[in-house]
């Protein structure tokens, strides 16, 4: 790397670091204001809730890298002109283009950066945060009756049930459904299931256990036998998955177990997609903000603070809106993801042509 590289390197990572401090702290506080009404009803102690804001910071620091990549931009490229370093270099013979390739690059490793934090820090961190807030905080659902429900109880099994009644431990009418490596099921149809919690076991009454093996499928009716499903009625309680929870690799798998279940997976496919079209949001506002930096060359860091987050929240805003047209299927998943980049793209190539035009 040259001297001039490294250079500029410094004047993108100084603002990087204090935009992304400050954008995640203004996000979450908003955030934490929203949920202020069950932070203050819940009997959950102050190291939970401490513990649940802190797990926080992971999602809305990785949420507003792309804005501060886009304020690191503007502000290395207007103090660069502003300083007169720009007349400077180009007197001694340095392309146009030496100016902010080593921007893109930085922008290249923040994508990197963020992608990795995407599929390793946030999967863990969202998960805990949740289920404090679901379970500790604010708990829901725990004494609700659910009507016709299924849930996905491990990597290959499923349970079904007419009716599930958490308070009780009990599930009428459930189906346990075991799928084998060559296909086949396993099953445990009964009248009744009912939490053992000596036994820490869902045991089912009155039923028929349906095994499936090459010679065909064997059916043995029962009183009574106690399954393998181990899921306390607490943790059984239907919850919705959130993306957030899982990495790349685990959204895939189970939007492949949704499918099995007859479940509809767009919006699944959607978010996987977003997953991969995500951190290069760094490097597309990176481009978008050098032609902009170069109109802005003479104003002061708050109006570039303004831009950034003006054209950071659109920005957003047309991806998530894109989003939501794929989820309801107007759009292709993968044009879902990764319109607002194409489209981003395209604004930036047009603001660097009328630059040079000019």
């Amino acid at each position: 790397m040259s001297i001039f590289s490294r250079y500029m390197a410094r004047l993108f990572l100084k603002p990087f670091v204090f935009g992304l401090g400050l954008f995640a702290v203004l996000i979450f506080l908003g955030d934490m204001f929203d949920h202020m009404h069950q932070l203050m009803r819940t009997k959950a102690s102050l190291w939970v809730i401490l513990q649940y804001l802190w797990l926080e910071v992971p999602y809305w620091g990785i949420r507003t890298i792309p804005m501060a990549t886009l304020l690191a931009t503007l502000v290395a490229i207007t103090g660069f002109v502003q300083s007169g370093e720009w007349l400077a270099v180009q007197a001694c013979g340095f392309e146009a283009k030496t100016f902010w390739k080593p921007l893109l690059w930085c922008a290249l490793g923040v994508t990197a950066l963020s992608f990795v934090a995407q599929e390793t820090i946030l999967p863990v961190c969202f998960h805990r945060a949740r289920q404090l807030l679901q379970r500790r905080i604010h708990p829901e659902g725990e004494w609700d009756l659910y009507s016709d429900i299924t849930l996905v109880v491990g990597p290959e099994q499923f349970i079904s049930a007419k009716e599930f009644k958490p308070s009780a431990g009990r599930l009428t009418r459930p189906v346990l459904d075991t799928l084998g490596p060559d296909g086949a099921s396993d099953l445990l149809d009964a009248k009744l299931a009912l939490w053992d919690e000596a036994a820490q076991r869902w045991v089912f009454h009155d039923g028929i256990e349906r095994l499936s093996d090459r010679d065909g499928v064997k059916e043995k009716p029962f009183t009574e036998k106690t399954s393998n499903l181990s899921i306390p009625p607490r943790n059984l309680v239907p919850r919705t998955a959130d993306p957030d929870e899982m990495s790349l690799r685990e959204l895939l798998d189970y939007s492949r177990r949704m499918r099995r279940l007859g479940v509809p997976v767009t919006p699944l496919i959607v978010a996987a997609h977003a997953k991969t079209s995500y951190p290069f949001t760094n490097v597309v506002l990176c481009a978008l903000g050098i032609p902009i930096a170069l109109r802005l060359r003479r104003s002061p860091k708050a109006v570039s603070f303004c831009v950034a987050m003006v054209l950071s929240f659109f920005y957003l805003w047309v991806m998530e809106l894109a989003k939501a047209l794929g989820a309801s299927g107007r759009l292709p998943p993968v044009a879902a993801a990764w319109s607002a980049n194409v489209l981003f793209v395209l604004l930036a190539v047009w603001l660097f042509r009328r630059w040079q035009a000019e």
